[in-house]
C-alpha cells in the first residue's frame, strides 16, 4: 500500500520583516503558518531576527514557519532585584513573563489588524461562512475555499440587485460554473383544454394558478443528463435563495422544449379511463356490470 508523500517547498527569507509583512510573505508561499517566538534585540520591536527553516529550506506545505521576533521583555519594568544581569540571561523569571506577552500580542495583533477580518481575501477560511451570513449566502461543504473568497468578493455588488436575473445569473455562475439565461414572465405549461390539450404529464399539467408575472424560465446550456445530482441540488438551491419569495421558476435544459413525459402520471384517453375500475378488482380486469333489475323487487 503506497502513502501519499507530503508536499514540500522552499521556506523564503523572512529575516528583517516586520512580523505582519512575514506572515502574508509565509501564506503567500503556500504555507498553514507562522509560529511567533520572542527574544530580546537590539532590532526594532516587531522585526523577525531569525527563522527556522533557514531560507531555502524545504517544509511542507501544512508545517509552520517558527520566527523569531524582537520584543523587549516585561521583566524590563519590574525593581532591579528580579532583572537578569544580562540580557541574555535565561531566569525563570524572564521565559515565564513571554507566556504573557504571547497573550496579550495575541490579542492586540487581532485588534490592530480587524479590518482585514472584513475582506474576502484576507480573512481566516473559517471566518468565512460567518462573514457570508451577512450577504445571506450559504457554502456547500466541500466548496473550495477560492471559491468562496471569490463568492464574497462579488456578494457586495450583488446584493444591492438581488432578486434580478442579473444577480441571479452570476450567482448560478459562481455556484455552478455553468452560464444561463432567464426568460421573465414565462411558463411551459399551457392551460388545460379537454380535446385541445388534454394529456396530462405530456403537453397540459394541472397546477394551482400561477400569475405570469411573477413566474420566470432559467435556460441552461447543458442536458439534464449532463449535470450530476450535487450540482442539480446546488442549483436549486441558488435559485430558491436568490429568487424573490413570490416567483415561481422552471429548469430548462439544453435540446429540451416544454417537459418530457411523465411516467406515472394520467393521460385522459390513454393511461386512465374515467369511472373505470382498476384491473383486478372483479377478479377478470374488465369492469363489473350493474346488477340486473328483477320485477317484483323493491328498487
Amino acid at each position: 500500500m503506497s502513502v501519499a508523500r507530503a508536499r514540500k517547498a522552499p521556506v523564503p527569507e523572512l529575516t528583517g520583516l516586520r512580523i505582519e509583512v512575514a506572515e502574508k510573505v509565509v501564506r503567500a508561499a503556500g504555507f498553514a503558518g507562522v509560529r511567533v517566538h520572542f527574544q530580546e534585540s537590539y532590532d526594532p520591536t516587531g522585526t523577525v531576527v531569525a527563522q527556522d527553516p533557514p531560507r531555502g529550506g524545504l517544509l511542507e506545505t501544512e508545517g509552520h514557519v517558527r520566527l523569531h521576533v524582537s520584543k523587549p521583555s516585561l521583566v524590563r519594568y519590574l525593581p532591579g532585584v528580579f532583572r537578569p544581569r544580562t540580557p541574555n540571561d535565561r531566569t525563570f523569571l524572564r521565559e515565564y513573563l513571554w507566556i504573557f506577552q504571547h497573550v496579550f500580542d495575541g490579542v492586540t495583533r487581532k485588534i490592530d489588524n480587524l479590518h482585514e477580518m472584513f475582506n474576502p481575501y484576507t480573512t481566516p477560511p473559517e471566518f468565512l461562512p460567518w462573514l457570508a451570513s451577512w450577504f445571506a449566502i450559504s457554502f456547500d461543504e466541500g466548496m473550495p475555499e477560492a471559491r468562496r473568497r471569490r463568492i464574497l468578493r462579488e456578494a457586495t455588488q450583488l446584493y444591492r440587485v438581488r432578486g434580478t436575473s442579473v444577480a441571479l445569473a452570476r450567482m448560478v455562475k459562481l455556484f455552478t460554473d455553468m452560464d444561463c439565461s432567464i426568460e421573465e414572465n414565462r411558463w411551459p405549461y399551457k392551460g388545460f383544454r379537454i380535446g385541445v390539450a388534454s394529456s396530462i404529464g405530456v403537453d397540459t399539467m394541472v397546477l394551482p394558478e400561477i400569475s405570469m408575472s411573477h413566474t420566470f424560465v432559467v435556460r441552461l446550456p447543458k442536458r439534464f443528463d449532463e449535470i450530476d445530482d450535487d450540482t442539480l441540488v446546488r442549483l436549486h438551491r441558488v435559485i430558491e435563495a436568490e429568487k424573490p419569495a413570490s416567483s415561481n421558476y422552471f429548469l430548462q435544459f439544453r435540446d429540451e422544449e416544454g417537459v418530457t413525459e411523465a411516467a406515472g402520471m394520467m393521460r385522459i384517453g390513454v393511461s386512465s379511463v374515467v369511472g373505470v375500475r382498476p384491473e383486478g378488482e372483479n377478479g377478470e380486469g374488465e369492469p363489473e356490470a350493474p346488477p340486473a333489475h328483477v320485477e317484483g323487487e323493491n328498487a
